[in-house]
């Protein structure tokens, strides 16, 4: 081996991403990541563990989310979801696993992302938006079902129309192009 040959990153605690971006978990520095690595993995990330019928992504509900909040907190809703490049594990998943134990494991990914984009997702009225996401998704996307659902405010009054992976990454990137901070790459 070489001097070289220590300073790789290692495979089983980094990630590869599309562009060839490595992100190591273990110390995130997300410093240069591309949005089209953010943008292509969460167009290619199914919500609901895949139960959405027509198929419907992460990048989908961003975009969505990014919407129902007032103009400065778009962006913010846009991204607020971005660590789910990872993967987005269905909400009952996050509780089995312990939701306070997944928050803390992915902190500090999620806190790299905010670095690197410059967003602050933690805000009232983004949570509040995600909700209206998820009844939206619940009333247009998935069968119904005999549970309970009491926590959810009500969907908005758009019907979700689901584009496919190839067309909600296009206007993931559309929408992070129009909504970014001009600081921003």
């Amino acid at each position: 081996m070489t001097a070289h040959d220590h300073q790789k990153p290692d495979g089983r605690t980094s990630i590869l991403l599309p562009s060839g971006f490595v992100l190591n978990l273990l110390a995130p520095d997300a410093t240069g990541m591309p949005i089209t690595d953010i943008a292509l993995c969460l167009a290619s990330q199914p919500r609901w563990g895949g139960a959405a019928r027509p198929w419907y992504s992460v990048a989908e509900h961003s975009i969505m989310c990014s919407r129902l909040v007032a103009p400065e907190h778009a962006y913010a809703a846009l991204m607020h979801d971005c660590e789910e490049f990872l993967g987005d594990w269905p909400s009952p998943v996050k509780v089995m696993l312990g939701r306070d134990y997944v928050k803390e494991r992915l902190h500090p990914v999620k806190q790299a992302l905010r670095k690197r984009f410059e967003f602050n997702d933690d805000v009232p009225a983004i949570k509040h938006a995600d909700l209206v996401c998820m009844a939206t998704e619940l009333r247009d996307l998935l069968p119904p079902a005999w549970m309970e659902w009491g926590h959810l405010p009500p969907p908005a009054a758009t019907t979700i129309v689901p584009v496919g992976p190839e067309r909600a990454y296009e206007l993931f990137l559309e929408r992070y192009q129009a909504l970014k901070p001009a600081t921003s790459a």
